[in-house]
């Protein structure tokens, strides 16, 4: 903990910008040059969206201009658009067979919690409202990152030939998300966010830590029509937060948006993008103004920061595979868009 006190987006900008210096510095040294500014352009997506544009708007005289694709500028604390979203990237059909798998699983976990949990191949989670989360997520991760397809095809399939739900997710969750898509268990074990041993597995703690202190976007369930379950709510978010970093730790998504404006975020030169099947794209500015240009990138797997991330596939993978890739036109012409921008 006395260590994460440096974690936060403002140490990361002011720390961007020492290096912009050092490193402009050592370009005039090399090129036995004073005072020489070259041209820089900041890009990021998702977090590093928010902080390239909150770089352009911070350090303007260090910058020419900003893509901040997928950027999440609006902390929020209860972020009930995230699971609303979901329910309507995945459409009708798949968002009421989603549901009746939540249910499904709220009432077996009362009578049948362990062999329910050993099925997910979950049994780590000790802690309820860890399994719910990571449940929610494995479904989240097909409309994120532009692969409907992969979660909505076998269950719908699955529903049609009355088979059993419960068992066609876990199927999906062992195979897709935690399989193919490379999620850890282990992510979602506030055991595991508690060790401060520095590994590869680091940056779970670390992301929760910046939840917790500065942006929230708790992923609670909706009052009606949720898709994730009614389980996940505030108080399992504050309760990880006050587990895993102790008392007095609370998200100041206030402070966080008047310090950088949210979505009135007054910078230039900033372009902003979503996907239009993105759960984040409502923490992110979704409509232009002066000197700031804002896309929606509309199609059937238009996800996280697909304009940078990755060609749109038309099937069930998550490898960039040009065979597959189904280019929407949508996604070509917000690229000519941007770099129109960028030229300019």
């Amino acid at each position: 903990m006395e260590n994460l006190k440096y974690l936060s987006s403002k140490q990361a900008l002011f720390d961007l910008a020492v290096f912009r210096q050092w490193y402009q510095e050592s370009l005039n040294l090399k090129r036995n040059r004073t005072g020489a500014e070259n041209a820089w352009f900041v890009f990021g997506v998702s977090y590093s969206g928010a902080l390239s544009a909150w770089f352009r708007l911070k350090f303007p005289h260090l910058t020419c201009g900003s893509l901040a694709s997928s950027a999440v500028v609006l902390a929020v604390y209860n972020y009930t658009d995230y699971d609303k979203q979901v329910g309507e990237s995945a459409g009708p059909e798949c968002k009421a067979v989603l549901q009746e798998i939540t249910e499904l699983v709220d009432r077996s976990l009362e009578t049948n919690k362990k062999e329910l949990k050993k099925q997910f191949g979950a049994a780590e989670l000790d802690i309820d409202g860890d399994f719910f989360y990571f449940l929610a997520d494995a479904a989240v991760v097909a409309f994120q990152y532009g692969h409907p397809d992969a979660l909505c095809t076998p269950l719908v399939d699955a529903k049609k030939a009355g088979m059993d739900l419960v068992a066609a997710y876990a199927k999906y969750v062992k195979e897709y998300f935690v399989g193919t898509f490379g999620v850890s268990v282990e992510t979602y074990n506030q055991k595991h966010l508690k060790n401060t041993a520095v590994n590869e597995g680091s940056s779970d703690r670390l992301w929760w830590f910046q939840v917790c202190t500065e942006v929230a976007y708790f992923q609670v369930a909706p009052s009606n029509d949720t898709v994730r379950s009614s389980k996940i709510d505030t108080k399992y978010h504050l309760d990880l937060c006050k587990n895993v970093f102790g008392e007095g730790i609370y998200p100041e998504v206030d402070v966080t948006n008047i310090y950088y404006g949210g979505t009135n975020i007054a910078g230039s030169k900033i372009i902003f993008t979503n996907g239009s099947q993105d759960p984040w794209r409502h923490a992110s500015k979704q409509t232009s103004s002066p000197g700031m240009p804002s896309y929606i990138i509309t199609c059937h797997n238009c996800g996280h920061g697909i304009d940078m991330r990755e060609c749109p596939q038309s099937v069930s993978s998550i490898e960039d595979n040009a065979q597959s890739c189904s280019i929407p036109d949508a996604v070509n012409k917000v690229r000519h868009k941007m770099t129109e921008h960028i030229d300019l």
